[in-house]
């Protein structure tokens, strides 16, 4: 990338967002975009303190595995190798693409998602560990969880402890994964038990979604723009800048099981959850119903 920017008169400390996509769009022609290779750059540009490529790195490596994990979650589901194909009829675009290619993907592929499958078939494929998050991510959480009088102290203890977390990144002003962190959102974080926890009412977990970009969508004013910055989802947040939310609300269960798959390592046993508000249907936050087996009661669960 350095020789590629310095034959333009730019270097990786100086280069434009818009001169590392013209980079990356030739990176993809040549076939080197792989997961391993965009994580080092996005690493480079955290460790320089270019805080902003970094972020747009990690946006790109959103998509990674995804579709194929669905597909084979459907496989499983379904065991029919044609359901699995519904899938790989529809092209992906590749690994590092811009942002703005998706959209057309993620609406072609749910629309014949919802043409050939029964709507809770589709809603428990796309409901699934879909970012590969391994169980050892959430140790601490399972003691926590364990040594809490109840379910009803563990989540205000989660929530809690990640609300310290949260200060100490905007106190040393370190990204949070891909979010910059203000004291601004520490307070709106702190405020809502259901962002980064729960709140459970009786055999139901109820968790919002903390904004994709938290400091600029408390900054803004414009609903539209609000839903874009609220937005994790790189298959379809740029439709949403563009008013082209013409893609069916169901994708959503994807974001939905990636809410709950905290609470399913942490219970031990899957869970059904239900997407209540989405940015993508129009809505200003994305809420989600995580729903305790019929059978659950405190003894139980704990």
């Amino acid at each position: 990338m350095q020789v590629w920017l310095e034959a333009r008169q730019q270097t990786l400390n100086t280069a434009t967002r818009e001169q590392i996509r013209a980079y990356l769009d030739a990176f993809m022609d040549e076939r080197r975009n792989t997961p391993e290779a965009l994580l080092a750059l996005a690493r480079y540009f955290n460790l320089i303190g270019r805080s902003e490529l970094y972020v747009y790195f990690t946006s790109l490596l959103g998509s990674a595995g995804v579709i194929d994990s669905i597909r084979n979650r459907l496989g499983e589901l379904t065991h029919s190798a044609e359901a699995q194909a519904l899938i790989g009829k529809v092209a992906h675009p590749p690994l590092g693409a811009d942002p703005v290619d998706f959209p057309a993907f993620t609406r072609a592929l749910m629309e014949r998602l919802e043409q050939n499958l029964p709507r809770e078939t589709l809603r428990n494929a796309l409901a699934g560990n879909h970012h590969q998050i391994p169980a050892e991510a959430f140790t601490q959480d399972r003691a926590l969880y364990r040594s809490s009088e109840s379910i009803d102290a563990f989540l205000r203890a989660r929530h809690a402890r990640q609300v310290e977390t949260l200060q100490r990144h905007c106190d040393d002003g370190t990204v949070w994964f891909e979010q910059i962190i203000t004291q601004e959102v520490v307070d709106y974080v702190a405020q809502n038990q259901e962002i980064f926890s729960a709140v459970r009412e009786r055999d139901t977990l109820y968790n919002t979604k903390i904004p994709y970009d938290p400091a600029r969508y408390l900054a803004a004013s414009d609903p539209i723009e609000k839903r874009y910055l609220a937005c994790h989802c790189p298959f379809v947040r740029e439709a949403i800048l563009k008013g082209e939310t013409h893609i069916s609300g169901e994708w959503c269960y994807c974001s939905a099981g990636f809410a709950k798959h905290p609470y399913e390592v942490i219970l031990g046993r899957e869970l059904h959850v239900e997407v209540l508000q989405s940015v993508l249907r129009g809505d200003p936050v994305c809420r989600f119903a995580i729903h305790l087996p019929a059978d659950t009661d405190e003894s139980v669960i704990r």
